[in-house]
């Protein structure tokens, strides 16, 4: 037995008497034994559960913070992605100049320099983003290059540049392309043949332009008599620019200017028609030059001439003007088409018979 006297310190008050027995006792000693040890043992765990919840904090905002930088990664790759694509449509349009003015020669090795193209650019990884700002840092550079070339040529070149066929020769949302230049099967001989031009398909009376000042050369439908070839074409303009180059305006409804007639790039010469072999209303466009073979007027694709306007696969087509010199058998241009020619009497026509 256990006594415990409980003095209070006012003595007129009495004393108060605990008494414990033995079983009371052990049960104490035991309770106290066991929360001494819950509390020893929540002090040995506390490191380890603190290091667990500062370590899931701290991977759930690294998480967070992982998921902002991709955000802003993607971000970039998108503006990235813009920024190539308006790079890509200066290059094409300085590399046409380029291939026009034949300066490719000037610029070394290395060919086109567009911007690589990822995949797929959500996958794309820091080390992607850096590399295609590298390819974008290079490119802008050679393009700063070509653009320092072609200022100096055309303020050394003014007169040559105001006669090179460089725009569409009918209103860009007017027409429908039905005919490239190239190989392709005649509509009439159903037979492989040689295009010399373009047919753009459009509505009679669809206004058409001068691609470039020149002098008229000749306007109106060629003689049967001389060739027949070029009778076929309808009513035609014939424009020579500068001696180098030659545009050739055939099946026409109506002609609004007359041989000898200077014109300026965007005039109106004439407008869309049906004369001549033609299965349906449309522009014949041509343009040869000599630049290659002096003295001789080959037909070159005048899709490469065009700045105006953004052809399908525009790259290719460059390239392949490039590296293909492969000239087709042409009909020679009649000496009158040159204006170095006799002058052929012709009388122009209002709309010319379709014939299938």
């Amino acid at each position: 037995m256990i006594e415990i006297q409980i003095v209070p310190s006012d003595i007129r008050r009495n004393v108060r008497y605990v008494f414990f027995d033995r079983r009371r006792v052990l049960v104490a000693i035991c309770v106290l034994t066991v929360v001494l040890a819950a509390i020893l043992g929540s002090m040995a765990a506390a490191p380890t559960v603190i290091r667990k919840v500062y370590k899931d904090n701290y991977v759930k905002s690294m998480r967070v913070e992982s998921d902002i930088q991709r955000e802003r990664l993607r971000e970039a790759i998108v503006q990235m992605t813009s920024l190539e694509r308006s790079l890509e449509d200066h290059q094409v349009r300085v590399e046409k100049l380029i291939t026009i003015y034949g300066l490719e020669h000037n610029l070394g090795q290395g060919g086109f320099s567009f911007p690589l193209k990822s995949k797929d650019s959500s996958d794309l990884q820091l080390s992607d983003a850096q590399h295609r700002e590298e390819a974008l840092r290079h490119s802008m550079i050679r393009l700063q290059q070509q653009l320092d070339l072609l200022s100096q040529y055309e303020a050394a070149n003014a007169a040559m540049v105001r006669h090179t066929p460089s725009i569409l020769p009918v209103p860009a949302d007017q027409f429908v392309l039905t005919s490239p230049f190239g190989m392709r099967i005649s509509p009439f001989t159903r037979a492989a043949d040689f295009h010399k031009g373009l047919d753009l398909s459009a509505p009679t009376g669809t206004p058409i332009y001068a691609t470039a000042d020149g002098i008229v050369s000749f306007a109106g439908q060629y003689p049967l008599r001389l060739s027949a070839n070029w009778w076929r074409f309808g009513n035609v303009v014939v424009i020579n620019h500068s001696d180098h180059f030659v545009t050739i305006y055939g099946h026409c409804d109506t002609i609004k200017v007359r041989r000898a007639q200077e014109v300026k790039q965007g005039q109106m010469i004439a407008t869309v028609g049906n004369s001549g072999w033609s299965t349906n209303s449309h522009l014949h466009y041509e343009v040869r030059s000599d630049l290659e073979q002096p003295g001789t007027y080959v037909a070159i694709d005048p899709r490469i001439y065009i700045l105006n306007y953004q052809w399908t696969n525009e790259a290719n087509l460059l390239m392949r003007s490039r590296t293909s010199k492969e000239y087709q058998d042409f009909d020679p241009l009649p000496p009158s088409f040159t204006g170095k020619g006799e002058v052929v009497r012709v009388r122009s026509k209002g709309r010319g018979r379709r014939r299938a």
